[in-house]
């Protein structure tokens, strides 16, 4: 049949050819898998995609049973899905679609996938078409994220068990005493954890925990430190910072640094059996007198060395000053160095004792206990304190009620909102800002510049925190000649 011109063009043709034309082409070009069956749940057709992934070609597979796509476990599962599926009340949506099973390619590697399962008909011939997707990356992720779910659970409850154990085993005369026993020795795990987790959770260099618990107490002047480069296993680190928190503080109560001129040298080394040996020594201290009892902190130190280290430790009371041993097995140590995350570090407080407040301080904070602790602490120093504000409503309110204050100490964030324009509207007013956060790094280019005490904090370098920042924006209102 020819059309008026007598070419012979056939609309109903050219529309069959174009639309098969374009049907290859979407099928040709899709990201998922693609196969059609047959009543009896033979493989019709498999677009390219199909063939990728499971690794064969459609000569191969076209006439075979989907089954050599499904493990031979799953294949019992996979009758159950397809009889609920026949038995579905719209066959064009079948019920139970999408799910999820494993799948296998033609060289018998599983995987798992996403299914949908879609019937329709020719005539009087019924097909499915199954659409999978491979879901092998989100299910690692998934898996991932449940992971660091459950191990964030276990460290958290581990330090918990820890601050547990350190409250019920602490003892005092005063309940200032025990208080501040409490408090150090918990801010001493905490920056074990922080270092830890600059490092990725993959250990720690000693000459760095030494001076992470050291630098709080004593000037750089009354620190030595000698030793080789040495790196901890993750599950050493929190107990040597235990350990030289403990002989720290008690260098502070009784010891060498009594005195401003006492000094504490730190030395360690591989000894002859390959394990770690450090030596404690304190000088130009006050006269050295054995205690009369051994108190908790003492008890302490041989407890961490002996059965949490499994190590030997000595301590002598010699005239001129206390000197501790600690014999460590080679088991802590690492060969390689941790691989830090890049996160900034923080540099360490001064050591001199904290001024006692002078002026009104503004406390903001959303978690209240804190905020009232801080409240308590600055009070008793002397501090006229404003607030405790737990969010930026309440804090910019007092601020307009009450006027600028003298002093800040914000929590970095607020319930999942940053403190931002609460330090830029300080700034602005000449305020000396400390943040105090639980973030190991605080990335916010406004925040950089100011003071940060990591949580949990003691009152010791809560107030040495605040006199740096008064002195710090001292420095920057003196007018320059």
């Amino acid at each position: 049949m020819q059309n008026e011109n007598g070419s012979g063009y056939r609309p109903e043709l050219a529309e069959a050819v174009t639309t098969n034309a374009h049907l290859k082409a979407i099928l040709s070009s899709a990201v998922d898998a693609i196969i059609t069956i047959d009543d009896r749940r033979r493989i019709t057709f498999l677009n390219p995609a199909a063939e990728r992934m499971f690794t064969t070609a459609s000569e191969r597979s076209v006439g075979q049973s989907i089954d050599r796509f499904i493990p031979v476990r799953f294949r019992g599962w996979h009758a159950e899905q397809w009889a609920n599926i026949d038995k579905s009340e719209d066959p064009a949506r079948p019920a139970r679609c999408p799910f999820t099973t494993q799948a296998m390619t033609e060289d018998g590697r599983e995987f798992p996938v996403e299914v949908t399962v879609s019937r329709g008909n020719v005539g009087r011939e019924q097909f499915s078409t199954i659409i999978m997707r491979d879901v092998s990356e989100r299910e690692a992720e998934d898996e991932a994220r449940n992971l660091l779910a459950r191990e964030v659970d276990h460290r958290a409850k581990n330090a918990l068990a820890l601050v547990q154990a350190i409250v019920s085993m602490s003892s005092a005369t005063t309940q200032e005493g025990l208080v501040g026993a409490v408090e150090g020795r918990i801010a001493a795990i905490s920056r074990a954890h922080s270092r830890l987790a600059r490092n990725q959770w993959h250990g720690g260099e000693l000459e760095q925990i030494v001076r992470d618990e050291l630098s709080g107490y004593l000037r750089p002047t009354q620190l030595l430190c000698e030793g080789p480069s040495l790196f901890l296993k993750p599950k050493a680190v929190q107990s040597v910072a235990l350990l030289f928190h403990e002989l720290v503080t008690n260098a502070v109560k009784y010891g060498a640094l009594v005195h401003k001129e006492g000094r504490i040298a730190v030395r360690w080394g591989l000894s002859v059996a390959g394990g770690l040996r450090i030596e404690w020594q304190e000088t130009d201290g006050p006269p050295v007198l054995p205690p009369q009892y051994e108190g908790f902190g003492t008890t302490l130190i041989a407890k961490v060395v002996g059965q949490q280290l499994h190590g030997r430790v000595s301590v002598d009371y010699l005239p001129h000053g206390v000197r501790m041993v600690a014999t460590l097995p080679a088991s802590i140590l690492q060969a390689q160095r941790p691989s830090p995350d890049g996160a900034e570090e923080q540099a360490d407080l001064p050591i001199e004792t904290p001024n006692h407040g002078d002026g009104r301080i503004l406390i903001v904070d959303d978690e209240l206990l804190i905020a009232m602790q801080m409240r308590d602490v600055l009070s008793a120093s002397g501090w006229d304190v404003m607030g405790p504000a737990t969010n930026l409503v309440e804090a910019m309110s007092l601020i307009e009620r009450e006027g600028a204050p003298d002093a800040a100490v914000l929590d970095v964030n607020l319930d999942g909102v940053s403190v931002t324009p609460l330090v830029e509207l300080l700034d602005r007013a000449g305020v000396a800002v400390v943040l105090c956060t639980g973030y190991e790094d605080v990335r916010e280019p406004e925040l950089a510049g100011h003071v940060i005490v990591r949580k949990p904090a003691n009152s010791r370098q809560l107030l040495a925190g605040i006199d740096r920042a008064v002195q710090q924006k001292q420095q920057e209102q003196r007018p320059r000649n």
